[in-house]
């Protein structure tokens, strides 16, 4: 008996993605198939506002610090704080939208998609962009640090004790995470919620 022309012929195999047929490849990030222009830019928006209230909400927690008859450890921290509301606000900001917006993203992809769908190279690129947000933060926090050692100097010559200087320094970054803790978590839940299936 012939053989049918074409019956024997090998199946033709996609060179792209290893897979007969037309498989994907390697599964990238970044990927919103589906997911409404005005919800990305509305994660852009909260992700420059926040970057741009860094400075007041710092100021504000200085104020409430030193607020109803403080004593020196609180009148010191928020004094602290005011006065450098401009210069630590801004990175704080930026890394509370940078968290906001990687869980955010972590919550998206884990209500849409399997495990896979990240891709190798978002580790990558989230480990990356939270360095940087976060050197630009502690460089900004040595700079303020550097600052006040003259004002540290003439308080530990008149006599105040190192202790209520760490004292004041707790109080500082204890107020500053208060803060902006609940507030990365809240603005994280609310820029996820349109897209949660």
């Amino acid at each position: 008996m012939g053989r049918r022309p074409g019956r024997d012929r090998p199946r033709r195999r996609d060179v792209r993605g290893g897979r007969s047929g037309g498989g994907d490849g390697l599964p990238l990030p970044g990927r919103f198939d589906g997911s409404p222009a005005a919800v990305l830019a509305g994660w852009i928006l909260t992700a420059i506002g926040l970057a741009m209230a860094g400075p007041g909400l710092v100021h504000a927690c200085g104020r409430l610090l030193q607020a109803v008859r403080p004593g020196a450890v609180r009148l010191l921290a928020g004094r602290v704080l005011t006065a450098e509301a401009r210069r630590v606000g801004r990175p704080l900001g930026v890394v509370c939208a940078v968290l906001s917006g990687m869980l955010a993203a972590a919550t998206v992809y884990a209500s849409h998609t399997d495990a896979a769908a990240f891709g190798p190279l978002t580790g990558l690129g989230a480990t990356l962009i939270l360095a940087c947000t976060g050197a630009t933060l502690l460089t900004a926090a040595l700079e303020s640090r550097q600052s006040r050692a003259p004002v540290t100097e003439a308080l530990l010559l008149v006599g105040a004790p190192p202790a209520t200087l760490r004292r004041a320094a707790l109080l500082r970054a204890g107020a500053l995470l208060a803060v902006f803790l609940p507030l990365t978590w809240a603005v994280a839940e609310l820029a996820a919620l349109p897209l949660k299936g």
